[in-house]
């Protein structure tokens, strides 16, 4: 029997075979897939998916989806590294560059390969902390911004290549209105001048913004 593996990069093929505990002696026939799959998600907390696949006659498709560092969230002494999912992918002492730092929310319990929970207090907080992020990732502007304060959830914030502090309200529309920020801030460029900093507010629903110097 051979064993391929797909999709990694932060793991090699050997370490996620040996998770795996699959054998090339291994009749195909049993193998547990959904074990196998549980197993290495559960002990290799960067991989966020697994897909296992018979290939007949004698071949294992290891199908691997690797999660990305996207933020940080500091949880008494250490600093927790998640996805946009709010997976916790490792605990560090040193909170590390290049992350976009979560404030307002404080997980219950958190462990490493499993999403964050909240009080039930802090449910909505969870969901709209994790709606951002995605949304975030998939505008691909995550690089560029150096905070995301969700402590107000009708008032989220963030701060934005390092000139201005954005308001997008709630999690509602988030995609559309980070959409936007691009020709937003080009506008503000040609208006104010490319050092200018302040507050774009997108708090409504609408398509309008306001920026809001700071002097």
């Amino acid at each position: 029997m051979y064993i391929e593996v797909v999709g990694a990069s932060r793991y090699s093929e050997e370490e996620i075979i040996f998770v795996s505990g699959i054998s090339t002696a291994k009749n195909l026939l049993f193998l547990d897939k959904s074990a196998i799959e549980g197993r290495i998600r559960s002990e290799m907390p960067y991989i966020s998916s697994v897909i296992i696949t018979r290939v007949i006659p004698d071949t294992i498709w290891i199908d691997i989806t690797e999660s990305t560092a996207l933020a940080m969230i500091r949880f008494k002494d250490e600093t927790l590294v998640i996805d946009s999912s709010g997976r916790v992918l490792e605990r560090l002492e040193v909170p590390p560059a290049g992350l976009v730092e979560v404030r307002g929310f404080t997980p219950v319990n958190p462990e490493i390969g499993s999403a964050m929970k909240a009080e039930p207090s802090g449910e909505t907080r969870l969901q709209y902390l994790t709606d951002v992020l995605k949304a975030m990732e998939r505008a691909d502007i995550c690089d560029d911004v150096s905070y995301l304060d969700v402590s107000n959830i009708v008032g989220i914030n963030f701060w934005y290549i390092d000139r201005f502090e954005v308001t997008i309200g709630g999690s509602g529309n988030v995609q559309q209105k980070l959409g936007r920020l691009p020709q937003i801030v080009e506008k503000i460029n040609e208006d104010y001048g490319v050092e200018e900093t302040g507050r774009i507010s997108m708090s409504d629903s609408s398509s309008e913004s306001r920026f809001y110097l700071y002097r």
